[in-house]
């Protein structure tokens, strides 16, 4: 018995020791294995946005900059928590200079190349745990080939972009499926104002710089983070318990001058209708030759409204455009065209519609030469008339818009003809005009709402800052009726932005401070109020409810675009059912509107009209199927049910067919993945007659928001 006992312990004895050598000592044991996190997030659109391996919780920007040199000095701050073991880890910084970087207050390693910034802390990040990075920076941040992101003003930066703008100003985790909260200090030359996301929390001024403090609690997407600098008016108030800001550049309530004298000549601008407006003189041409010069301050849309100089022989069909001599002309047909053909059939002298929905810059008599957008003051014009030398020419100095946006006009001053018959300042000296008329619109437009004038500034057109201010006027309704009809508003903040830089050309729903391009405000009050309505409803579908990947941006677009449907329905302008109806018909089967998969539309049409629209018609067929009732329910509680996260597709359709009790995989199947034209339940021609005077949509205005 007793040496079986000691056999036993022999034994076991043996077993523990083996044990023990396999293990190795206890450090090695309790020793984790870090790895490095992913250089991209894993959205099949933008490989390398954002990053893996950690869960950004908050940014503390510090950041200062000088107008004067474009430069910006940066000191971010981000509190992150580790979901894996982390050996290193990257931020999107693009283009700046990184001068330190530290990781719970020491010193780390670093590189950065490509728009990825790689920390190697001195020691690995355990999962769960929560840790500090500091990344000094500096340099001029870039703006975007496609004009967004952070832009350079005359007096400070506009900051503002989709899918990507974060990564040009500051280090950040850059996809919209890892939210934050966020602190701003944006220090600028004293004299500016610096707008941020969420609510002030006060400015100081030293040494003739002003840093202005902002606090933004709620999680946020990085792309809808703002830091822009302007000399902004700012109006701050509360509105149900919602702090209201909004800031206003004064430069849009500045009058556009004569250049000399009290007077020139104003195209005026159209708040309901298209125009083409010309100003027309017949000029006698030397034997010699000679030139037809004038000074114009131009305010159009860019892209979409032009100004140009007309010539033909007097009473012949031999119409065409004089290039400027000077450059200010190009023979680009922007955007506009073929669509205006329709709403001016007399631009086809000098554009042709191509089959690929292009236009070429010659037409029937005439080739294009013509000026968009802004001119940023008075530019000299010289038109050479040599063609007509020895003869007699007709000239229309002549500004031709589409039907939806317009800008500030066109003004014009001091013109010259080579004889000096028809020279002219446009004085008040009992022959303002000196010759030229106003013939109106060519046959084929419509007659123009207004006309050219010959006056003040006095009587020219309100300011953009006005009609800026009248449009953030209704902000409480707005936000009373997004209310009514989404739920609680999910932000402590609201507001917007709207910066004297021309040409931007969209809006954008930066949360709880959307920013608007100037344009929105150069037309109706109806454009104005309805890209509002869009870009607050965003709040909620795009904001609060963040994707979680970038081929779902129907869940964004297609919510606020029915959002206006829903505004004009409640405010007896147009029924939804009457925009669907309109909307369905003017896109016939084989239209390439119905090509594109809006489910999954690819990078490259993210902002497609087609997402815009088609989301608001899909959201439409949902409710048309299950009823008032249950569609305003699933509305509210998806806004509800995911406050403050990110969501799918899948996810939505889930919850829809939860909340009606209906399957409605072929609905959604139809309408977000078919490329090819829905049938309805019956044609819209066998419900209704076709629908005219419907408002104005912000799909009809592309650019991400």
């Amino acid at each position: 018995m007793r040496r079986t006992w000691l056999v036993l312990v022999s034994v076991l004895a043996a077993l523990a020791l083996g044990a023990a050598f396999l293990a190795g000592p206890a450090s090695a044991r309790s020793r984790p294995h870090f790895t490095p996190g992913a250089a991209g997030i894993g959205d099949p659109y933008f490989p390398t946005d954002g990053n893996g391996g950690y869960d950004a919780r908050h940014y503390a920007l510090d950041v200062r900059y000088d107008p004067a040199t474009d430069r910006l000095v940066g000191d971010a701050r981000i509190k992150a928590r580790a979901t894996q073991n982390l050996s290193r880890f990257n931020l999107d910084l693009e283009g700046l200079t990184v001068r330190s970087v530290y990781v719970n207050g020491r010193r780390a390693t670093w590189r950065h190349s490509g728009g990825e910034l790689t920390v190697i802390p001195r020691k690995g990040l355990r999962k769960h745990s929560t840790f500090l990075t500091e990344v000094r920076y500096d340099g001029v941040p870039a703006t975007l080939e496609d004009g967004s992101g952070f832009i350079h003003t005359d007096d400070g930066a506009l900051v503002v972009g989709q899918p990507h703008v974060a990564d040009t100003w500051y280090p950040v985790n850059d996809h919209p499926s890892d939210k934050a909260s966020y602190s701003f200090r944006i220090t600028a030359p004293q004299g500016l104002k610096a707008v941020a996301n969420g609510v002030p929390r006060g400015h100081r001024t030293k040494h003739g710089w002003t840093t202005w403090s902002w606090e933004a609690r709620e999680p946020m997407a990085s792309y809808l983070t703002t830091a822009t600098i302007s000399e902004f008016r700012v109006k701050d108030y509360r509105h149900d318990g919602i702090r209201v800001i909004e800031a206003i550049d004064p430069k849009l309530y500045e009058p556009v001058p004569p250049r000399t004298g009290e007077q020139y000549a104003i195209s005026q601008t159209s708040t309901e209708a298209q125009s083409y407006k010309r100003l027309t003189r017949t000029v006698a041409v030397p034997a010699a030759g000679g030139e037809l010069s004038f000074w114009v301050d131009r305010s159009t849309e860019q892209d979409w409204d032009f100004f140009f100089v007309e010539a033909r022989t007097p009473g012949a069909d031999d119409w065409t455009t004089l290039p400027d001599l000077g450059g200010k002309t190009s023979t680009s047909t922007g955007d506009s065209c073929p669509f205006w053909l329709s709403l001016h059939p007399f631009l086809s002298h000098y554009q042709t519609a191509q089959a690929d929905g292009t236009c070429t810059a010659t037409g029937s008599s005439g080739a294009w030469n013509a000026a968009t957008g802004d001119s940023d003051g008075y530019e000299q014009w010289r038109v050479d008339l040599g063609a007509w030398a020895g003869q007699s020419v007709e000239i229309s100095l002549t500004y031709a818009s589409d039907d939806i946006v317009q800008g500030g006009g066109v003004f014009v001053d001091d013109v010259t003809t080579p004889t000096g018959a028809g020279s002219t300042s446009f004085e008040d000296d009992g022959d303002e005009l000196d010759g030229w008329v106003v013939p109106g619109a060519p046959t084929g437009s419509d007659p123009n709402p207004n006309d050219w004038i010959v006056g003040t500034p006095d009587e020219g057109p309100a300011t953009l800052g006005d009609n800026a201010e009248a449009a953030f006027a209704k902000h409480p309704q707005i936000l009373d009726f997004l209310q009514d009809t989404f739920g609680d508003y999910p932000f402590s903040a609201s507001g917007g932005i709207v910066d004297a830089h021309a040409g931007l050309g969209f809006a954008l729903e930066n949360q709880t401070r959307p920013i608007y391009a100037q344009e929105w405000f150069g037309s109706s009050e109806e454009v104005a109020e309805g890209v509002i309505v869009h870009e607050l409803a965003h709040q909620w579908y795009g904001d609060s409810l963040a994707l979680k990947r970038w081929k779902d941006i129907w869940l964004n677009e297609g919510f606020a675009s029915y959002a206006e449907w829903l505004w004009w329905e409640d405010q007896g302008v147009a029924t939804a059912q009457d925009i669907f109806d309109a909307t369905y018909a003017s896109h016939p089967a084989g239209d390439p509107f119905w090509e594109l998969v809006i489910g999954d539309p690819g990078p490259d049409h993210l902002f497609d009209g087609a997402v815009y629209d088609r989301g608001a018609m899909t959201l439409h067929q949902l409710r048309v199927t299950v009823g008032d009732d249950d569609f305003f329910a699933i509305l509210r509680g998806w806004a509800a049910r995911y406050e403050g996260g990110n969501v799918t597709t899948p996810q939505f359709i889930a919850f829809a067919e939860r909340v009606s009790g209906q399957q409605l995989d072929g609905l959604f199947d139809a309408w977000l993945y078919t490329g090819s034209r829905p049938e309805v339940a019956a044609p819209f021609a066998a419900r209704r007659s076709p629908v005219t005077g419907l408002p104005p949509l912000v799909s009809e205005r592309l650019g991400r928001g």
